[in-house]
């Protein structure tokens, strides 16, 4: 039985969108280990400084605000990921639940960045 080239396309176009979801969504786990792991270290060295001197501990609150902007900058990015590995499983199985589900999921995403970038701008 011979595929015909519109069955081939249809085909690779759908394994090439599974392979760039794969790719998404590692580089959003990468992103969120990322912060995660400067996050901590961040809070440590900030323990260890305010510590050691007392001219650190006035300096506290700003290195703080500093630390959380960061996560907040690279959580808005990794959603913007998230939204495009979503968009991108859709267009693999196109139902009315899967459209649903998609657009359920992309409101709460836009709420949580809207929320994130007000939480930046008021620092």
């Amino acid at each position: 039985m011979v595929e015909s080239n519109q069955d081939l396309a249809h085909i690779y176009l759908e394994q090439m969108t599974s392979y760039v979801v794969f790719g998404l969504e590692a580089i959003i786990i990468f992103i969120i280990i990322a912060i995660v792991a400067v996050t901590l270290i961040e809070v440590f060295r900030i323990s260890l400084l305010s510590l050691k001197k007392k001219e650190e501990q006035q300096q506290r609150p700003k290195r703080i605000r500093e630390m959380v902007s960061r996560m907040l900058r690279g959580l808005l990015i990794s959603l913007d990921f998230l939204v495009a590995a979503d968009i991108l499983k859709t267009i693999l199985v196109p139902s009315f639940f899967e459209l649903a589900t998609l657009a359920v999921v992309v409101i709460i995403r836009i709420l949580l960045n809207w929320s994130l970038s007000k939480e930046l701008e008021s620092q």
